[in-house]
Parts: structure tokens; C-alpha cells; sequence
């Protein structure tokens, strides 16, 4: 926690929200049927899968409101990787070897083609009926609907983590143990420029040439040529298990104890959720739009979107909040509370509603006990009848 503590003691000033929507972090684990080490996610619309469950993927077709599992073929192992190409078609790979397909959003998944080994990813180029799946000792596999073919990259023993075929089946990357490779016009490309000394778990790009990979002690380098790669500065020494780029521009990087946002190229990154991550082991992170995402991980969904409750502000409300930081109390004073009743809220950065406090007219001063809430950061909303305000709050013990 003192850690979280050194990068907020800049001086803070409360600030009235005055947008019509907020967006930001909600935890959704609790929807999840079973508890899970979770490997990978995907979306289309409210629709989810989830790699991660023995003989099963997530799914959810509500956003994440509900999951349920959909069973996969009997013995086919734990769900590594998953990628939907349409709402209907998709496909699984196993950490036993095995690649599923369904062609009815998952209602049912059929083996494809069992080439054997450990599969840890799968990625389909745009509009192309071939996909590609990378796994341990080295492997790469092509496949489509009538054939599988081994174009595992030569003298490689690497244990491959990640790969990405970003534009048509010309150029694809892969990484992994000491790893990261190119695979042009069908055939492996040494001119890789990269350090070889580290394990590099994933590898995201947005065009043939622009991309990223991520790896252990917090590594991250970029390459703008699809060859050379240049370190960039984390700020963390965890290790980075997914990273993906919504645009040019903005990307993240999820891992152990740690979530990574970057909004300039990936030049910098900074920590956000730095208290709530603390135990996470996130693995997989997946967008669709800057304000629609995914990150899951062990035990854990989370979801990036609107806040609800929060980014529903319509009309101003006059209050003020001291102290802040507060420590075990907190002193809330708003004149309408002396003409109507409404309702005071701490919630964490999730959008997570932690205590709820409601308030009878008359009272114009209202305290409010906070000594269970660990140091970090919350917001406090403060409602009365349709007029709302939220504030940020630092709790420091």
C-alpha cells in the first residue's frame, strides 16, 4: 500500500465530474460460474468467450452480466487461447494440443486437428479462411478447414507464447522464450533485432510493421519497421503476460499485479488500478473501441466500459468533502440534505459500490465512518433525488 501511497502524494484537488459519461474499471468476477485461472478473451458486441476452464470456455452473451460454460469435446484439456472471427465462428486451441472450432457461437465445439504438444495461442488474419496457432518446443502450426501443416521456424526449441498475423497471411510474428520472429512471403526471417535474452509472452500488432511485445520484469519493446526493436520504459519490474493497442496510439499491458496504459505510442506507460491489482495475475487483455474492453486473469474478469451509476450525472449538486485524504472519518455537508432525503456512496475504481449510506432531510452535516477502507483511491457520490455529484477520495491510513 505504500507504493500506491508514493504516486499519489502530488497535491490533489477535488474536483466536481461534469461529463455525462465516466468510464472506467468494473470488476465482474463474481458472475463467473466457477472460479478459474483464465487464459484469454474475446468479444463481439455483449457476446464473451473466456479460455481457461478444463474442457469449457466462458461465455456470456449479455456483456458479462451472466456466464455460463460451454462444454468442448471430452478430454480435449484446459483452454488456452480462443479467437471469434464472427459471432458464430470461432476457435479454441488446448493446452493438450488440440484445435476446436464452432460455427454456432459455441453451442457446440468440434475438434479440428490434434497436432499434439502444448497450445498457447491462435490468430486468424483478416478475412482469411487460414489460421495459425504457436505452442511449446518451438511450434507453429497452419490450418483451415481441410488441412493442418507444421511451419514451425527451423533450430527453434523456444517455448512460442504469442503470435500475430495483423494484415493477410504474408507476415506474421511470434514470440516466446528468448523469441521474437517474423514469418514473411512463407518463410522465417532472421533480421530480427531484438534483446534475445529475455522470455517475451506477448506480441500484438496493428499493421505489418508497427507492433509491440511484452515480457518478463516488465519488458516492453516496439518496432516501427517490423525488424528492429527499440526497449521502452515501463515503470515496473512485474512481468507483462498480454499487451494490445486499440490504435496507433493508445495500448494496454496486463500482468502480475499490474495493469499498463499508454496513450502516446507506447513511449510511457502508466499504472492504473495500483492498490485493486494487488494478488491479480492477469493474463489476457482484449478491446474493440478505446471505451469497450476486457482484461481477465486468475479469478478474475474485468471490464472496461461506462460506469454505472457513476456516469450518470444529470443535473449539479453543491457539496463539499473534507478532509481528503481522510483517515477513519469523513465529514460530507450539502444544504439540499435540509429539504430532501438522498444518498451518500463510497465506490472503489471499479465502479464497485463498497458502503452506501442513506440520508433522512433535515441533516445538513453528515459523517461518515470509513476506518474499513484500505489507503487508496474512491469516489464519493452524493445523491438527492435526481441531482448527483461524485468526488474523488483518498482514504490514507
Amino acid at each position: 500500500m505504500k507504493n500506491l501511497l508514493l504516486l499519489i502524494t502530488f497535491t490533489f484537488f477535488l474536483s466536481v465530474f461534469s461529463f455525462s459519461q465516466e468510464y472506467g474499471w468494473t470488476d465482474i468476477s463474481g458472475n463467473m460460474p466457477e472460479y478459474a485461472n483464465l487464459n484469454d478473451v474475446h468479444f463481439i458486441g455483449d457476446e464473451i468467450w473466456i479460455s481457461g476452464w478444463n474442457n469449457g470456455v466462458f461465455y456470456s452473451s449479455d456483456g458479462g452480466e451472466t456466464f455460463q460454460i460451454q462444454p468442448i469435446p471430452a478430454n480435449s484439456g484446459i483452454t488456452s487461447s480462443v479467437f471469434m472471427k464472427t459471432a458464430e465462428l470461432g476457435y479454441v486451441v488446448t493446452y493438450l494440443g488440440n484445435i476446436l472450432k464452432t460455427t454456432d457461437g459455441g453451442t457446440t465445439w468440434t475438434t479440428m486437428y490434434e497436432p499434439g504438444g502444448v497450445l498457447n495461442s491462435v490468430h486468424f488474419p483478416p478475412n482469411s479462411e487460414t489460421g495459425y496457432a504457436c505452442g511449446t518446443n518451438g511450434t507453429v502450426w497452419s490450418f483451415d478447414d481441410t488441412s493442418i501443416t507444421d511451419i514451425s521456424p527451423p533450430d527453434n526449441a523456444s517455448n512460442l507464447q504469442s503470435i500475430c498475423f495483423p494484415e493477410d497471411n504474408n507476415d506474421g510474428k511470434v514470440c516466446g522464450q528468448t523469441t521474437v520472429a517474423r514469418y514473411l512471403n512463407n518463410t522465417w526471417s532472421n533480421l530480427q533485432f531484438y534483446d534475445c535474452t529475455l522470455f517475451y509472452n506477448s506480441i500484438f500488432f496493428i499493421d505489418d510493421t508497427t507492433g509491440w511485445s511484452v515480457g518478463i520484469n516488465g519488458t516492453i519493446i516496439r518496432t516501427i519497421n517490423g525488424t528492429h526493436w527499440v526497449v521502452k520504459a515501463s515503470n515496473t519490474t512485474k512481468n507483462l503476460n498480454d499487451v494490445f493497442f486499440i490504435n496507433s496510439l493508445e495500448g494496454w499491458s496486463a500482468g502480475t499485479e499490474v495493469l499498463l496504459h499508454s496513450v502516446d505510442e507506447g513511449e510511457t506507460w502508466t499504472q492504473e488500478l495500483a492498490s485493486q491489482t494487488i494478488g491479480m495475475e492477469l493474463t489476457a487483455i482484449y478491446f474493440t473501441s478505446a471505451n469497450n474492453g476486457y482484461v481477465v486473469g486468475n479469478y478474475t474478469v474485468l471490464k472496461y466500459g461506462e460506469l454505472s451509476g457513476i456516469g450518470e450525472e444529470i443535473k449539479s449538486l453543491q457539496c463539499n468533502i473534507s478532509p481528503n485524504p481522510a483517515k477513519d472519518k469523513l465529514q460530507i455537508k450539502c444544504p439540499d440534505f435540509r429539504t430532501e432525503s438522498g444518498t451518500i456512496a463510497i465506490l472503489s475504481l471499479y465502479g464497485k459500490e463498497l458502503l452506501k449510506r442513506e440520508i433522512v432531510k433535515g441533516v445538513e452535516n453528515i459523517e461518515i465512518d470509513v476506518n474499513k477502507l484500505e489507503s487508496g483511491m474512491y469516489f464519493c457520490r452524493v445523491r438527492v433525488d435526481n441531482k448527483s455529484v461524485t468526488k474523488k477520495l483518498i482514504i490514507q491510513k
